[in-house]
């Protein structure tokens, strides 16, 4: 019965960010001056599922810094149209943004979901030549459930050990530094996401599983291999603790980090830098996590 409910919850939510999406990119139409390439396989099996879009600025000479993007929905929903008008941003500002699709829970759980993301990290390599990506300044952004995959990501580049629990071979990518915007970094506590949540993503014997000690993104081996991270919250974010307490703890542990939190007159929606990035604070916060990120 739970299981029927958590289902017609998601397929509900899913029609109501296709709606939202339609009207938002009418209001907002998509910029002339950035080149879209749409649904690239990067895994060769076909499945909507792994595909990435790649953003490119229009009449930009010389070689572009690479960011991916992965995008948010709590590992449950979401697409990577989500954040289309941010990575046009993006590659306005100067980026060759790889946009990524993965497979969902809880058909998928979470390290194949990673499994999945590393190998198309390692396929999009490819079209740095093509598209004229700089294969030594790569930075990776992420939203909510995506801003956490970002953080495990970018750590077992770093971390053998990490890699080995999940049981992913990491890619020979490095990532300079990481853009997070309302990160979904904690899964398993005693609140209404972690009630729930962490049997849908990591499997009913989760808590016996090899990567169990790592679920906690506090794990020692994880922060002292992030690369230097730009947290993004504000007011009226659903999931600000989580930002506000994972920038703490990573600050904690001497890493570079630097968390905006928007004290604002106005709540401000949970995702608001990259969902909306036409919002005057979304700016604000975009600007600041690319002129951070350009420091590494």
């Amino acid at each position: 019965m739970f299981n029927k409910m958590i289902a017609q919850q998601t397929a509900k939510k899913e029609k109501l960010l296709d709606n939202f999406l339609k009207k938002h990119e009418a209001e907002y139409p998509f910029p002339e001056d950035v080149e879209l390439i749409c649904d690239i396989d990067y895994m060769g099996d076909g499945k909507p599922c792994h595909f990435m879009d790649i953003y490119r600025p229009r009449n930009y000479e010389g070689k572009l810094p690479v960011m991916f993007n992965l995008h948010g929905g709590g590992f449950l929903l979401g697409k990577k149209e989500e954040g289309h008008l941010f990575c046009a941003e993006m590659s306005q500002r100067g980026f060759l943004v790889f946009s990524f699709e993965y497979p969902l829970a809880p058909e998928v759980l979470f390290p194949q979901i990673l499994k999945d993301l590393m190998t198309g990290m390692r396929n999009a390599k490819r079209y740095f030549e093509t598209y004229d990506g700089d294969g030594e300044h790569i930075y990776m952004t992420g939203t909510s459930a995506g801003a956490s995959l970002c953080v495990y990501l970018a750590t077992m580049l770093k971390s053998p050990e990490l890699a080995k629990a999940f049981q992913v071979v990491p890619n020979d990518l490095k990532i300079r530094a990481l853009g997070l915007a309302s990160g979904m970094y904690y899964t398993t506590k005693p609140d209404s996401i972690g009630i729930f949540l962490p049997s849908y993503i990591y499997g009913k014997h989760w808590k016996k599983s090899s990567f169990y000690p790592y679920i906690n993104p506090e794990n020692k081996e994880i922060i002292r291999n992030l690369p230097p991270s730009f947290l993004v919250t504000a007011y009226g974010d659903t999931l600000r603790n989580y930002s506000r307490q994972y920038a703490k703890a990573i600050k904690k542990a001497g890493v570079i980090c630097h968390l905006e939190d928007y004290e604002v007159d106005k709540k401000l929606p949970h995702a608001f830098s990259t969902t909306f990035p036409e919002m005057e604070e979304s700016k604000r916060a975009n600007t600041q996590m690319v002129e951070f990120l350009f420091k590494y």
